[in-house]
């Protein structure tokens, strides 16, 4: 086993200088300051990244809920165009206007239409 030696060593305290006592204590609380506000940003970093996510989210599932609604919204045009082709559709008045001779001569001819062409809707 090692030997241990024992010194003595004297220590004092003294009083620090009431000025340079108070710009340390300001900058001790300014650096307490600025490490609670880098808590706060990670903190809040934290939260803006979960509601990005969140948002990215709600996007993914708009864009589908477009694209579906989008698809059902031609088929649905795509029956109307069958029945009355080149027809206008007033949304408002729940109206389609079209030219029954055009229906007619499709059918003599053995043309399918593609699409409606116009949708009109009547804005307040």
């Amino acid at each position: 086993m090692a030997e241990e030696q024992k010194t003595n060593v004297e220590l004092v305290t003294i009083q620090i200088e009431e000025g340079t006592l108070a710009k340390l204590q300001e900058q001790n609380a300014k650096i307490n300051d600025i490490v609670n506000a880098f808590g706060q940003f990670y903190v809040r970093r934290n939260e803006l990244e979960a509601e990005m996510t969140r948002l990215d989210e709600l996007q993914t599932r708009a864009d589908e809920d477009f694209k579906a609604a989008n698809e059902e919204m031609r088929t649905h045009l795509a029956e109307l165009e069958k029945e009355y082709p080149r027809g206008q559709i007033d949304l408002r008045a729940g109206t389609i206007t079209y030219r029954p001779d055009i229906k007619e001569q499709m059918k003599f001819e053995g043309e399918v239409p593609a699409s409606v062409n116009e949708v009109e809707e009547v804005k307040e």
